[in-house]
């Protein structure tokens, strides 16, 4: 067929001067490339300076390209080439329709000519030319609506979905040949903008470049793109290009089942760097393996583009993450078989957990088997509203595994936690296991409860911390927890906490006090003075949000107890206003000479459910104008003097008022 074209092409020069008025028409058939191919292709002779040339169909790389070409040129013959001059053509161009533009060109034979074709209408330059086998093809299209592009992709089987707004300059350069072909495309844009139908992907002034070579001999494509502004958006990443321009590198070879990625390199801005190579199966598109190294040298930007839009719906929704921070991640089968980082004064805020550490600095190694081990320190931190003091950890972590190399000691509220061992076994797993043993420091109770928003009692809590176990985000303490407070002990049992650092916190337990020192515990609780012992039973706590929804509680003398018991004006008219009696008759009347009364003993009782306290003393007291009452206090010796209770239900958030004005009211005066 190629023979036939120059065949023809020579004839036609040779009788074009003897036949100069007629009209001469050779049907050269097809003609054909390595990767182009034109169908029904006709040549006729107008004049001996006028050629005509018509083209049916023309197919590059196997899809239609053009149909309908028509070019008339003006024709010069030299001495081995026909050169044709201000030549024109129209043509019909999938998704673009009919365009029409000018021509120039020479032809010597099948494997040595060249075209250029121009449309000014779309910003178009072609240069087409066949140097022996090899045909190169240059493509220019400047300032072209983003629209039309999308249309001409969609009519050469690249589909994208959406519309586009803004224009675009491409420019494409190949070389197609019998044994190899390649070719590089580059596209940039200065304010693009793209809605995709479901919403999933968007782009808005998007200025950007891009650039991809496709070499067939390696099979290797080498990708690399930059955004340089506007924003774009892919679920769930939200990339603005303006506050953090990103760079993009990609060297991949192509074979017949993998993807061999060579080299992948990401630069966001200043702030960091990621450098990847690996293996990925074209079925299903898997990851078979990967090696990943970062460098965040500015974490906050980069967690909050990278990481967080992931996290959203997780228990770890809202991390902020401050700080650098660089290492490594290896992949196999598609999951993660080892990581190694370096942190340098991070900081972290999980605001649902309610968890927070701030300059946290060290390494962390993890590894499915024979992880190095792993050391971390910081300044300060939280758990709630505790604030946590500067520590440091060692601890080893592989697999599911994770066991502390040292005891850890962790500073709070002026005391600490000593945590002597710390082993967790099927981490991420509901059979979760945890061998755990600690000392509590004594730490400031005042502190606690001003942290945790309680009414604010002095004194200190240490002990030992038991056995831990952990299953189904059920942390429960084996045996008891028991420590010395006011003098006395208190004693935890069936302690038990439902996600403790989830969003809705619940803990259940019962107290038992015992013998805890009233003139020490009524004194840090500015209640009121009163001496003696008491003893308490708090079954069936139960906590919501690290508040009380229930409980069955009761609070006595100490039975047996031989101490001496007084009670002040204050604290009598403190507990009478609780129990729903008359405050500050004792400020009145010759009693008002006494500081405090001997009482033989006391005692009261909470049952809350549903947000209602029903409540009673330690025995009925005789009715009182046809009213039952209960005695809270019960007098001894001159002058006596009992306090009775005679409400038997309130609001448990109107009794927790009462108690708060009763610990901030400065008492009666006497007069």
């Amino acid at each position: 067929m190629q023979k036939l074209a120059v065949l023809s092409l020579a004839g036609l020069g040779a009788i074009a001067p003897r036949a100069p008025a007629q009209e001469i028409t050779v049907d050269v058939g097809a003609v054909a490339g390595p990767s182009w191919r034109a169908d029904d292709v006709t040549l006729t002779y107008l004049s001996p300076s006028a050629l005509r040339l018509d083209v049916a169909t023309v197919q590059w790389a196997g899809r239609v390209a053009a149909t309908k070409l028509q070019a008339h040129c003006s024709t010069r013959l030299a001495a081995t080439e026909l050169r044709c001059e201000r030549g024109r053509f129209s043509a019909t161009i999938p998704g673009w329709g009919r365009l029409q533009g000018t021509l120039e060109g020479a032809f010597g034979n099948a494997e040595s000519w060249h075209a250029q074709l121009e449309v000014p209408r779309h910003g178009l330059l072609a240069t087409l030319k066949q140097s022996a086998a090899d045909l190169n093809v240059a493509v220019r299209v400047h300032g072209q609506k983003a629209e039309d592009l999308r249309k001409l992709a969609a009519a050469f089987g690249q589909a994208v979905p959406g519309a586009f707004a803004g224009e675009a300059d491409l420019t494409l350069r190949a070389t197609l040949g019998p044994a190899t072909t390649t070719a590089t495309l580059e596209i940039s844009t200065a304010s693009l903008s793209y809605q995709e139908p479901s919403g999933r992907y968007a782009a808005e002034n998007l200025a950007a470049h891009g650039r991809a070579r496709w070499d067939s001999g390696p099979q290797r494509w080498t990708l690399r793109a930059e955004g340089r502004g506007g924003q774009v958006y892919a679920e769930p990443l939200f990339l603005d290009f303006t506050a953090l321009p990103l760079k993009a590198e990609v060297v991949a070879l192509d074979s017949k089942d993998h993807w061999r990625i060579e080299g992948l390199h990401l630069r966001q801005g200043t702030a960091g760097t990621l450098d990847a190579t690996g293996l990925i199966s074209k079925a299903g598109l898997r990851l078979e393996s990967a090696e990943l190294a970062f460098d965040a040298s500015a974490l906050a930007p980069l967690f909050a583009t990278d990481v967080q839009p992931f996290l959203i719906g997780t228990p770890l929704d809202g991390l902020l993450a401050q700080g650098a921070a660089r290492g490594t991640l290896s992949l196999r089968g598609g999951s993660l078989t080892a990581l190694a980082a370096e942190l340098s004064g991070v900081a972290l805020s999980a605001g649902r957990l309610g968890l927070a550490v701030d300059d946290l600095t060290g390494q962390v190694h993890w590894a499915s088997a024979g992880a190095k081990p792993s050391f971390l320190q910081w300044r300060a931190g939280s758990i709630g509203r505790i604030p946590l003091g500067p520590s440091e950890v060692s601890f080893r972590a592989q697999g599911r595994d994770l066991e502390l190399l040292a005891p850890w000691r962790q500073p709070l509220l002026e005391g600490a936690v000593h945590v002597q061992r710390l082993a967790l076994n099927k981490v991420g797993l509901p059979q979760l296991d945890a061998d755990f043993r600690a000392v509590l420091e004594p730490i400031d109770l005042a502190a606690l409860c001003r942290a945790l928003d309680w009414p604010v009692f002095g004194g200190t809590l240490g002990g030992q911390l038991p056995g831990l176990r952990v299953q189904n985000e059920v942390w429960s303490i084996d045996g008891a927890l028991e420590a010395q407070v006011f003098d006395g002990t208190v004693r935890l049992e069936n302690l038990r906490a439902i996600e403790p650092f989830g969003v809705l916190p619940r803990v259940a337990a019962d107290a038992h006090m015992r013998r805890l020192d009233l003139e020490t515990l009524t004194g840090t609780f500015s209640f009121g003075r009163i001496t003696g012992r008491l003893d308490g039973d708090v079954e069936g706590l139960r906590l919501l949000e690290w508040k009380p929804v229930a409980f069955d509680a009761r609070f006595h003398s100490t039975p047996g107890d031989h101490s001496r018991r007084r009670i002040s004006q204050r604290a009598i008219d403190n507990i009478s206003a609780i129990g729903g009696g008359p405050t500050g008759l004792l400020s009145r009347g010759f009693l008002s000479i006494f500081k405090d009364f001997s009482y033989d003993r006391m005692g009261i009782s909470c049952v809350l459910r549903d947000g209602r306290c029903r409540m009673d003393g330690i025995e009925p007291a005789p009715p009182q104008d046809g009213q039952a009452g209960y005695y809270l206090v019960k007098g001894r010796l001159l002058p006596r003097i009992d306090v009775v209770g005679y409400t038997r239900e309130v609001s448990w958030d109107t009794l927790v008022q009462q108690v708060q004005a009763a610990l901030a009211s400065g008492g009666p005066q006497t007069q």
